[in-house]
C-alpha cells in the first residue's frame, strides 16, 4: 500500500503516520515527519527522534509531541508549534490533558497541562502517566494510586510493604479494569479499587476488546473480565493486545506473528529484521 522506503515507520494514528525520511534507522542523525495514507510526507521531517521511555509521538486528540533540542512540545496536524518545546519529557495528550516535567531527570515535577500549554494539575508527583477512564496513576513519595481530572487522589489500593516501584504495581484502566499487584502477583481492580480478578500471573497487560495478555510460568495466554484463561498460555518473549480481533506476538525464538482470539496463527510466525 505504502512502499518501503522510509528507514523506518510507526503505527497511523488519526489519518497519520510518524516516519523517518532521513538517517540511519532509529539513529540520532535521522529526521522525522508525518505521512497521510497515500503515503506523502504532509508534516515534513525537522524533528528529532526521543530517546526517553515516553516514546509515544503519535497524534492523540488532534495533536502530536515533538523533540527540538532534547525539548518536548506538540504540533497540530497542520505542523504548527501549539505548545512550545519546553519539557523534558511528555506524555501524549489524552482526556484533554497531558502529563509533563521540566525536571531533567524525569522524577519529579511531574503535573498535567491542558492544550494551551497551562499547568491544570501543578506539577506535584514523582511521576504521573496519562488519563484513561477519567483516571491516571501517579506516585508521590512512593504513594501509588490514581488521580481524577481535578487532581485529586481517589483511589489509592493497598500496596505491598517494601515495593518501591509504583510503575511496575499499576496500570491504566481499560474496559473498567486496571491491573495492579499485589505481592509477587498481578490481579485487576476497578474503579472502585476492588479486587475484580484475584492476583494469580507473573505479569499483565490491560484489556482490548475483553480480552487481556498475562504471563502465567513464563508462558503468555489471555483472560477474559472473568479472570478465565480463553487463550491458553505458549512459550511467548511478548504477547500485545487485540486490535482488530488479531494480537502481535513474538516468539522464544524472535518470530513475529499475529493470532486470533481461539489463539490460532492468521499470520504465521516469521523473521524480521532491519536488513
Amino acid at each position: 500500500m505504502i512502499a518501503p522506503t522510509f528507514p523506518w515507520a510507526e503505527e497511523f494514528s488519526e489519518g497519520l503516520a510518524l516516519v523517518q525520511v532521513t538517517g540511519e534507522a532509529l539513529g540520532y542523525d535521522g529526521r522525522w515527519g508525518f505521512i497521510d495514507k497515500s503515503g506523502i510526507v504532509v508534516i515534513p521531517p525537522v524533528y528529532e527522534r526521543s530517546y526517553d521511555e515516553v516514546q509515544d509521538k503519535a497524534f492523540h486528540e488532534g495533536l502530536a509531541k515533538i523533540e527540538v533540542s532534547g525539548k518536548s512540545g506538540f504540533i497540530d496536524k497542520s505542523g504548527k508549534v501549539v505548545i512550545e518545546p519546553q519539557f523534558s519529557y511528555a506524555y501524549p495528550f489524552a482526556e484533554g490533558l497531558a502529563a509533563v516535567t521540566k525536571s531533567s531527570s524525569g522524577n519529579d515535577g511531574w503535573g498535567y497541562i491542558d492544550r494551551t500549554g497551562a499547568w491544570v494539575i501543578p506539577p506535584q508527583f514523582e511521576w504521573a502517566s496519562l488519563f484513561t477512564e477519567h483516571l491516571a496513576p501517579v506516585n508521590r513519595a512512593h504513594d501509588c494510586g490514581y488521580i481524577d481530572t481535578s487532581g485529586k487522589y481517589v483511589l489509592r489500593p493497598t500496596v505491598s510493604p517494601g515495593e518501591k516501584d509504583c510503575a511496575s504495581v499499576w496500570g491504566d484502566f481499560a474496559e473498567g479494569l486496571s491491573r495492579w499487584k499485589f505481592g509477587n502477583k498481578y490481579g485487576f481492580i476497578d474503579h472502585g479499587g476492588n479486587v475484580a480478578i484475584e492476583p494469580r500471573f507473573d505479569l499483565t497487560f490491560h484489556f482490548s476488546e475483553g480480552l487481556a495478555a498475562v504471563q502465567i510460568g513464563g508462558k503468555w495466554g489471555y483472560i477474559d473480565k472473568s479472570g478465565m484463561i480463553v487463550i491458553e498460555p505458549k512459550i511467548l518473549s511478548s504477547a500485545k493486545d487485540f486490535q482488530n480481533g488479531l494480537a502481535y506476538v513474538v516468539t522464544k525464538n524472535g518470530e513475529h506473528g499475529y493470532i486470533d482470539k481461539s489463539g490460532n496463527y492468521v499470520w504465521k510466525p516469521t523473521l524480521q529484521g532491519l536488513d
